[in-house]
């Protein structure tokens, strides 16, 4: 009678911790970073939705021959300052900011996510941006400015826009990883 011992292949208890450990070591040093990332990506996505909200605002202007209006949503169809309750984009043809039953409404932008700033900064303080039937605003140049919830200066995104209905991006001219405003200085986050 031959006994065949054979040999059982397998992690021990030991081996099975160290790789653990070495798991969670690992990941605690990603998860930093990971937030990093996900605050940039939220903040590209909100003003992106923005400065698309703008530019339907000004060809629907252009394209429809009459003012319309992007604005901070305060209720159903009417304008306010507090961009974090979200935006509207609608016709405006007898300036008074509130969306009337022939007016037609263009877009709705929802509110950025909890814990957001979001600010307009314009000439006399508007907190709304009024586009003729030439695309031109209406009295005002400025910018818009967004930190997300928990942000740093690097998370700061903003859309500056002039009197003639152009927009850009605040961009990191000095390349310090913080984007500047129209004049050339970085943005602050929170605002």
């Amino acid at each position: 009678m031959t006994v065949s011992i054979q040999k059982t292949r397998g992690y021990t208890l030991v081996e099975l911790l160290v790789a653990l450990c070495i798991l969670a070591i690992l990941l605690s040093l990603a998860l930093p970073a990971f937030a990093d990332v996900v605050r940039r990506v939220q903040s590209e996505t909100v003003v992106n939705s923005l400065a698309n909200a703008y530019q339907l605002a000004r060809s629907a202007a252009i394209n429809q021959r009459q003012p319309v209006v992007f604005c901070a949503k305060a209720g159903a169809g009417s304008c306010g300052n507090d961009w974090t309750n979200g935006a509207l984009v609608f016709q405006d043809p007898n300036g008074n900011r509130v969306m009337e039953n022939e007016e037609k409404l263009l877009a709705e932008i929802a509110q950025p996510p909890t814990g957001s700033q979001l600010k307009m900064r314009a000439a006399l303080n508007k907190q709304y941006l009024r586009f003729m039937a030439n695309g031109m605003l209406e009295n005002t140049a400025g910018s818009i400015t967004y930190c997300p919830p928990k942000g740093t200066p690097r998370d700061a995104r903003n859309l500056i826009f002039t009197r003639n209905g152009r927009l850009r991006f605040g961009n990191d001219q000095n390349r310090d990883g913080i984007p500047e405003n129209a004049e050339g200085q970085p943005l602050s986050c929170p605002l």
